[in-house]
């Protein structure tokens, strides 16, 4: 078994092992963990650490309540699909900051769309400013300005960041729903919508305040 490899390791007390240390780490930051901080932590190798986190993931099998997903180039731990109704009920009750529908359709369009500007949301948008949107996006560190688009008036352009991915649960950029999966009307923010719909805050599984981002 792993822990029987590194029994020498003083990483846990008697009766503990590695899968049972790398879950207690992952409840206990609320967020991913990349295979760097992992092997920070424990001091140990990066096939050790990979068949922990293969373990831990067999581990989190129904009807356990929680997923190990690898997200943001890492892991987090998540709640099970079959709970989310019920989880549900609890993000509606607690979590705030919630993305309106104007930040969700504005953030959309450049997560599909990046390196975009404000005025060609704008267009796509057909409303008159995002500025509010963007500026609100850029605060809650979801886009990050990429450098100004040559064009007249050099107008600044924006891409998504990896709070992005964290919060949508996505490995990388490639993940998204592909856009043919929806109608025929606002295709992004439908497909954002529903990303955002089936992932809770992990936050809150280890009891940390929420904070929406």
């Amino acid at each position: 078994m792993i822990e029987d490899t590194f029994y020498r390791e003083p990483l846990w007390r008697e009766g503990g092992d590695l899968i049972g240390a790398l879950e207690a780490l992952f409840v206990a930051t609320g967020e991913v963990l990349t295979l760097e901080r992992l092997r920070e932590l424990t001091g140990l190798g990066e096939g050790v650490i990979r068949q922990g986190i293969e373990a831990l993931s067999e581990r989190c099998h129904p009807p356990k309540g929680v997923r190990l997903l690898e997200v943001g180039g890492g892991w987090r731990l998540a709640t099970a699909p079959e709970y989310t109704e019920l989880v549900a009920k609890l993000v509606t009750t607690l979590r705030s900051g919630r993305l309106t529908p104007a930040q969700l359709e504005t953030l959309a369009i450049i997560a599909y769309r990046q390196p975009i500007t404000a005025p060609e949301i704008s267009e796509l948008r057909g409303v008159t400013s995002v500025s509010n949107q963007i500026k609100s996006l850029l605060e809650r560190e979801l886009i990050l300005p990429s450098g100004r688009k040559h064009v007249v008036g050099r107008p600044m352009m924006y891409v998504t960041t990896t709070v992005f991915l964290l919060h949508f649960g996505l490995r990388d950029i490639q993940d998204l729903p592909k856009l043919s999966d929806f109608g025929d009307n606002n295709l992004e923010a439908q497909a954002l919508a529903q990303l955002e719909t089936t992932m809770p805050d992990i936050k809150l599984l280890s009891g940390v305040e929420p904070n929406g981002s």
